[in-house]
């Protein structure tokens, strides 16, 4: 899984700066998500990756209007974004407040099931420029609902299902409406995978290090690529989260933004790293659960400079809500 996550990463033009190969991007859009899922792993971006490369590519098109089932439709200037997190600002070192967390949890028991039958996991995701049945959606903000089960074995099944359109005032759901209500009616799909080496992770700060680096030579940047997927195929223990925040801890440029709520209404300490990782100037948050160490949310927003991107300034781009990582036994 971390070869495709990494080929994901590098295929990006919103991370990258780069223009998107046109000939794997056309094979890629071209092919049913039924018939993807089942030689892919589930990830944070799984299917909306491809799409804000292909927007990229193509923005000239896809900035004004989109094919659909319905004929040639307007779609807005700007795409519809959602709001970003609204953070109660703080000015105490990310340093202290990360290791804070992690000797709080350090010392607690591991509850994980042993043995466990599978790791259970449910996120929400949306990203800019998604695609639904192939047709680029940029006037509404439709977001997928994911749920996996993961087995010992590395083996894994998901199914995925699209939550109602969510707009900020009543002018853009109109404009989504004459569009064609793309996304109205709830999509569905699912997938597996076969069995894969899983790695537990370790609970030392250099072991976890390595262990999320994964043989690539990791800065800040990457780091923050890393944990959200981290956090969507492993279960992790109090003293594997604890070396986790030590690393991010360690990491140069990350900052506490303050608490926040997040999309579920969680409340977090939320970290940012605002910078240029290989592309646009973007600002991305994690947002942990002080009590726990666990992930709650990770956004991607970019900064003054939009590229190409079809966005206002500052629009959010993309974001992950975590929303329950068990074990079953």
């Amino acid at each position: 899984m971390r070869d495709i996550d990494r080929t994901l990463r590098e295929m990006n033009p919103v991370r990258t700066g780069r223009e998107a190969d046109q000939v794997r991007l056309d094979a890629i859009l071209s092919t049913s998500p039924a018939a993807t899922a089942a030689g892919r792993r589930p990830r944070v971006r799984p299917r909306w990756v491809w799409a804000v490369a292909a927007a990229t590519v193509t923005a000239g098109v896809f900035a004004y209007v989109v094919v659909d089932p319905f004929g040639v439709s307007t779609q807005p200037a700007l795409a519809v974004t959602p709001s970003p997190l609204r953070v109660q600002a703080a000015d105490r070192p990310a340093a202290d407040v990360l290791k804070e967390i992690a000797d709080r949890i350090d010392s607690r028991p591991d509850t994980r099931s042993e043995p466990w039958t599978a790791e259970h996991f449910i996120r929400d995701d949306w990203a800019l420029s998604s695609r639904i049945d192939n047709v680029q959606v940029t006037s509404a903000v439709i977001t997928e609902h994911r749920e996996t089960w993961q087995q010992p074995d590395g083996s894994a099944r998901w199914k995925v299902e699209t939550l109602p359109p969510v707009f900020q005032n009543a002018g853009q759901r109109k404009v989504w409406e004459s569009a064609g209500s793309v996304g109205k009616e709830p999509q569905e799909w699912s997938g597996d995978a076969g069995a894969k080496a899983v790695v537990e992770p370790p609970a030392t700060v250099d072991g976890m290090h390595e262990w999320l680096a994964n043989g690539q030579d990791m800065g800040p940047g990457l780091l923050y690529e890393v944990i959200p997927e981290r956090f969507q195929d492993h279960v992790f223990s109090p003293a594997q989260r604890a070396a986790l925040l030590r690393v991010l801890a360690a990491t140069p440029g990350v900052t506490h933004a303050g608490t926040v709520k997040d999309r579920a209404g969680r409340t977090g300490e939320a970290f940012s790293l605002t910078g240029r990782f290989g592309g646009l100037p973007n600002k991305r948050t994690l947002v942990f659960d002080p009590a726990t160490g666990d992930l709650l949310a990770y956004e991607e927003q970019l900064q003054e400079d939009t590229g190409k991107l079809n966005v206002r300034p500052y629009s959010v781009i993309g974001y992950s809500t975590f929303l329950k990582a068990e074990r079953l036994s």
